[in-house]
């Protein structure tokens, strides 16, 4: 039965009035642009091209291949939809979806929506259906949202394998690499913490495309589709994992999935006992295994890097223990949890001085006093984050994460020969590694190398699906550098970090340039609430990133017209 066009409107009104439907104004702008050509009929004129130019500012030059922001919100707004269907619209009488492959609205009147009673089948627990699997990180809508930042810089790079460029991006397999479950009462870092450090070590193989999902930030539940693996990413395996900790002993399991089959290819349990040394020995055969099925199929790896990957670990479970906490800290940056994840690790190195990886962490917590305005003197803390970092590449000269904070390092004091130098060490001992690509490249960026250090930043996005969205502020930097506030204030709309202070500085700054007023003194409110000494310490903060007198005075007189009092 045909649907008559008040019951569409109501419909649509029924979404954008709705207090927890989560659009953007400009995702509700791009909500009613395509309700509207549906109801005009003119559904099958609806292209990218039209709604970029219709609903988000862009010219008759907009080329969809290099602005993704049209598949961009259009996932978004998707996820926005499904989230509002999934709570205060699941009685509504149509449902509104906009299918994948276009952009024309689709209508569907539901009587009412019965829940389906689970099989006896479903419930058994020795019952796996590889269709669907749940795992605590990422849900159908995290998924969406996942998807949606790869496009976002990247512009289509998921039509194949992804990638920026063919020459630097991995050739083999695509992994991706969940987070693992934890089991029982234990803590929950053990799992976070197990996760980086597996993924940190096969992303050494540089044959292996490493999708990390289980680097960012995750809810609580929910479950995903193993084809979306496949269709969005492109993932050929998925590695996932449990640990339950049982006091004497640790179960640790592993299995590596074959996509395209559906079916597990390995599966492997390890009983192990709680020092480090059997922990790693147990990572090191997961490794090993799992590579030894990829090398076996693909035929691209080889036994020298697997002995590569071969680690010294801590001699004391406490200090392991303290590095496995300091990765799950990462995941959000918890500033609140600082000082506790330091003083751990502090005393971690009294009982392993030879823990090359806890004097990386140990490195960068320093630099994080600076960066976030934590306290402390800053030479005296400086000083202390490089005697870290020295120590670290002392003990192990192939750890990449050592050569980084040395570079960071370098960087901080404007010693940029020293920090490339450093940098290309880190990059060369792990090209893959994104999270080592969007340090150096962000800060290549900031010193004045743009186009060197967004292409490496591109490529960090590229190969990390969920990065976390601090990737995209060298882009913001870089539109204001050149003058384009809206475009910067466009990506900076992409970036959810409502708790980080650069986010509401960056809309005070571009707002202002743009004669938003009101949104910027808004904005001036939040950053002041979260660095209520910014106005003080404005110059220290922003000179740490090298920035150049130009940009930061362009930057800072910015502020002022939001009525920022900085001193001159």
């Amino acid at each position: 039965m045909d649907l008559l066009e008040t019951d569409i409107r109501a419909q649509l009104q029924r979404l954008l009035t709705h207090p927890d439907f989560a659009a953007t104004p400009q995702r509700r702008a791009f909500l009613s642009y395509i309700v509207e050509e549906h109801l005009d009929g003119r559904a099958d004129q609806i292209k990218g091209v039209s709604i970029a130019m219709s609903v988000f500012g862009r010219d008759e030059t907009f080329d969809q291949q290099v602005d993704p922001i049209v598949r961009l919100e259009a996932r978004r707004l998707r996820q926005d939809i499904d989230g509002y269907y999934a709570g205060p619209g699941r009685e509504d009488p149509l449902r509104l979806t906009i299918p994948k492959g276009g952009y024309a609205p689709r209508f569907e009147r539901i009587a009412r929506l019965e829940q389906t009673p689970s099989s006896p089948e479903d419930s058994h627990p020795n019952t796996r259906n590889l269709q669907r699997f749940s795992f605590i990180g990422l849900g159908m809508a995290g998924i969406s949202a996942l998807c949606a930042v790869i496009w976002f810089v990247s512009g289509g790079l998921l039509a194949g394998k992804p990638s920026t460029s063919e020459d630097t991006l991995p050739k083999g397999p695509v992994v991706a690499v969940l987070p693992f479950d934890t089991l029982g009462q234990g803590p929950s870092y053990f799992a976070d913490g197990l996760t980086q450090q597996l993924t940190s070590e096969i992303v050494r193989f540089r044959d292996i495309w490493v999708l990390p999902l289980g680097s960012g930030q995750r809810p609580s539940h929910g479950g995903i589709d193993l084809q979306d693996l496949r269709v969005e990413f492109n993932a050929e395996f998925a590695l996932e994992g449990s640990v339950l900790d049982k006091g004497d002993t640790i179960l640790l399991s592993a299995r590596l999935i074959d996509l395209k089959s559906q079916r597990y290819v390995w599966v492997n349990d390890y009983s192990i006992g709680r020092s480090p040394s059997e922990i790693y020995v147990a990572q090191d055969k997961i490794i090993r295994d799992v590579i030894g099925k990829l090398a076996g199929k693909y035929g691209v790896l080889t036994q020298d890097a697997m002995k590569a990957a071969t680690r010294t670990p801590p001699s004391n479970r406490d200090a392991y223990d303290c590095v496995l906490s300091y990765y799950s800290y990462q995941i959000t940056i918890d500033l609140g949890r600082h000082p506790a994840i330091m003083d751990c690790i502090q005393r971690a190195l009294v009982q392993s001085p030879d823990y090359a990886e806890a004097w990386a962490v140990l490195s960068n917590l320093y630099l994080q006093q600076i960066r976030f305005g934590l306290g402390g003197d800053r030479q005296q803390v400086i000083a202390a984050a490089d005697t870290a970092a020295r120590r670290a590449v002392e003990i192990d000269p192939s750890l990449a994460a050592g050569y980084l904070m040395q570079a960071n390092i370098r960087f901080v004091r404007g010693d940029i020969e020293g920090f490339r130098k450093s940098g290309q060490i880190a990059v060369g001992l792990s090209p893959n590694d994104n999270a080592v690509l969007a340090h150096y490249g962000m800060r290549l960026a900031f010193s004045g190398e743009w186009d060197e250090g967004l292409a490496i930043v591109d490529r960090a996005i590229a190969l990390n699906p969920v990065h976390p969205h601090w990737y995209h502020f060298p882009r913001v930097f870089y539109e204001f550098d050149q003058g384009d506030y809206q475009q910067a204030l466009t990506v900076l709309n992409q970036i959810d970090m409502p708790n980080f202070f650069w986010t509401h500085l960056w809309s005070v700054a571009l707002n202002a340039n743009l004669g938003q007023r009101k949104v910027a003194q808004s904005s001036l409110k939040a950053l002041l609430l979260l660095q209520p000494d910014f106005e003080a310490e404005a110059n220290s903060i922003l000179s740490i990133w090298q920035l150049g007198d130009l940009f930061e005075q362009k930057l800072l007189d910015s502020l002022r017209k939001a009525g920022l009092e900085v001193d001159k």
